[in-house]
Parts: C-alpha cells; sequence; structure tokens
C-alpha cells in the first residue's frame, strides 16, 4: 500500500502542496464564524488588516465527576443537560472511571437521548454484527487468503504495527499480551468493516487508547469506528484531509503571528511539514498516555470549535516560536526541535492556551 513508502513516523512526509500563491483562505473553517474577506484582482494588492487584541486569560476546571454524571441523567437514563455537560469535559475532561460510559456518547455510539434500556438493545446489536464481521476473516482459509493480496497486506502491517503499539503500557507489555489479540483482531474486523480503506499504517495508535480505555472487543471496536469517521481522511491514499488541515494550519498561524510564519517561510517551513504526525494521529506520540486521554476527550466535545486540534499545534508553537527564532533554526533544526518535544508538553497549559487563542480569534476586529 502507499502509505508504506509515505509514512515515516521519524521523519515528516515530503508533500508537495499547493504553492502560497493559490492557498486558500480557510479559516473561517477553522473558526466557524470567523470570515475575513480577501479580494484578489489582477494588478491589485489588498491588504487585509486584522487586529487580535489582546490574548484573554482562561482557566481550566475540574474532571466531571460521578456525581456530576449521574446528575445529568434522567430516571429513565437519558443524558439531560448535553450543553452544560460538553462545556465541563471540555475545562477539566472526565475523571478516569468514568471514560469507559461516557466515551461512548463523545464519540456516538450510543445517542444522548437514549434510555438504558435502548443502550442495551444497541449493544445487542453491535455485538452481534461485530462478531458476524471477525468471522468473515477469521474463517478465510489459508488457500483464499493466498488469492487475496489485500487481506495479506492488511495482516502482515496489522501484525507488524499491532506489535510495536504501546508496549511500555502494561495494558499492552509482554509476550502473548491478550490486549495485543484485542488490538490485532479489531484492526483485523475493521478490514471487514471498510474494505476500501483497510489497514494504514497509524491507525493502531488511535485503537489502543480506546481499547485501553474500554476493556471489551465490542465496545473498543465501534467507538474506534465512530473516530475512524472523523479520521478517515487522514488515511485516505490522496491525503486530502492531511493537505487541507496543513494548508488551514499555515492561515491560521500567518493570522496569528505573521513574524513567526515569514520566519518559517524563509527556512523552508512555512508548510509546517514538522506538524504532520501531530495531525494525522491527534498527538497520540506527542503525549503520555494519560494526557492522550484527557486531550482526546476534550475534542471529542466539539468545543470551542471542531478544529481544537490546530489550536493546539498553534498552543505548541506559540511556546516554542522564541527559541526557534532566537536560535535561528533551519529547517532540519526545526523538524528535530519539535520531534523532541515528544513527552515533554504539558497538556493542561495547551488546552489553556488553545482556548486562549480561539477567543482571541474570534473577538478579532477585522479592517
Amino acid at each position: 500500500m502507499l502509505y508504506n513508502n509515505l509514512i515515516d513516523f521519524n521523519n515528516i512526509l515530503p508533500i508537495h502542496l499547493r504553492p502560497p500563491e493559490e492557498r486558500a483562505d480557510l479559516l473561517g473553517e477553522v473558526i466557524p464564524g470567523l470570515e475575513i474577506n480577501h479580494q484578489e484582482e489582477p494588478g491589485f494588492e489588498v491588504i487585509t488588516r486584522v487586529d487580535l487584541g489582546v490574548r484573554p486569560d482562561v482557566q481550566r476546571g475540574e474532571p466531571l465527576s460521578p456525581e456530576q454524571w449521574g446528575g445529568h441523567q434522567d430516571p429513565e437514563g437519558r443524558v439531560v443537560n448535553v450543553p452544560h455537560l460538553k462545556q465541563v469535559i471540555f475545562k477539566g475532561g472526565l475523571c478516569h472511571m468514568l471514560r469507559k460510559e461516557v466515551w461512548k456518547f463523545l464519540l456516538g455510539y450510543f445517542p444522548w437521548d437514549s434510555t438504558l434500556e435502548e443502550r442495551k438493545a444497541v449493544t445487542r446489536d453491535k455485538t452481534d454484527e461485530y462478531f458476524r464481521m471477525k468471522l468473515q476473516w477469521k474463517s478465510v482459509s489459508e488457500e483464499q487468503e493466498r488469492r487475496n493480496s489485500k487481506l495479506r497486506d492488511n495482516r502482515s502491517l496489522i501484525e507488524k504495527d499491532v506489535n510495536r503499539t504501546d508496549r511500555t503500557n502494561r495494558f499492552y507489555e509482554g509476550i502473548d499480551n491478550p490486549g495485543l489479540v484485542l488490538l490485532h483482531d479489531i484492526l483485523m474486523t475493521y478490514c471487514m468493516f471498510d474494505f476500501d480503506l483497510g489497514y494504514v499504517q497509524g491507525m493502531s495508535d488511535l485503537l489502543s487508547p480506546l481499547l485501553f480505555v474500554m476493556e471489551n472487543e465490542v465496545d473498543a471496536f465501534w467507538c474506534f469506528v465512530s473516530f475512524m469517521d472523523q479520521m478517515h481522511q487522514n488515511f485516505e491514499e490522496q491525503m486530502q484531509g492531511m493537505k487541507t488541515q496543513l494548508v488551514q494550519l499555515s492561515s491560521l498561524l500567518r493570522l496569528l503571528d505573521l513574524n513567526f510564519w515569514n520566519y518559517l517561510e524563509s527556512q523552508d517551513s512555512g508548510f509546517l511539514y514538522f506538524c504532520f504526525r501531530w495531525l494525522l494521529i491527534r498527538f497520540k506520540r506527542e503525549l503520555s498516555f494519560p494526557d492522550v486521554l484527557r486531550l482526546w476527550e476534550v475534542m471529542w466535545t466539539g468545543l470551542p470549535c471542531q478544529n481544537l486540534h490546530l489550536l493546539v499545534c498553534c498552543s505548541i508553537l506559540d511556546s516554542e516560536k522564541q527559541k526557534i527564532m532566537e536560535e535561528n533554526y533551519g529547517f532540519n533544526e526545526i523538524l528535530k526541535h519539535v520531534n523532541e518535544l515528544s513527552m515533554k508538553l504539558d497538556i493542561e497549559e495547551i488546552l489553556r492556551k488553545a482556548e486562549a487563542i480561539c477567543l482571541q480569534i474570534k473577538g478579532c476586529k477585522v479592517s
């Protein structure tokens, strides 16, 4: 598969995106409601002035407690006052004991307005559906597989990736770990669910935290399906989702700090290739495992906008820009510096600054 050659998580993919003069201003998609007027006429340069104003100071909150979660359910188990609930989760995440239950709602496996009995029925139906799909690849004979190159390629890739996914985590460490078996089986079953996409390197990184939290093969699979619905374009062969996000991020960074963006441009880094891994697997390899859980559940609230991950990128870069410019880093040094940030990032500080950047942009004045 094409991705075998393209994706090397220790390096940044040298994709050639559109040249600067062709890039669309996509900030309206980054921050809903934000529209910046760019008129283009031959022979004229139209300058739009943006006054960002002062970046507000925001505070993070405490994780949602079991008592708070219980208070948001009616006698039949429906979740009530969902906007307020999402706001609490956005501000502080969830205490770990709630994740197994609440993530199913955040990812859309369970509807917020479903009753407890309705959710039991969903679980029964989804369990049957999962094992029917699992039986499809489990029952393939050696002779059939010998004649099915895509199944062989998927199985080979999955086995390689599973054997190196989160092996320092107790859930996956050691030889013949049952967690690894489940990771493998879920990914193989996903190939039956999505024949066109199959398995692409990096998908094991997205599944691992879900399985760790769910501790259940079926629940982890369907939560993974929901997550992949959001992430699908990142893994498609044409990589349109990745290209779009890098263009959006470049536009956003240019708005926030033109001097820094110009510096990156001068170092052939204006397309932000060094952020590729961040976007592809949502910071999975940049943060500690507990911090990944916190970041993802906050992102799944959809607050303060649908593209919080881009604001998280800006938050990290905002903290690193002074060092990058003062040390006069070139392309290779920038890439090395960004890669070395892995496991050194403070997720609560990053989220605090990301929210502040969003509020700053929403309050900006365009003239």
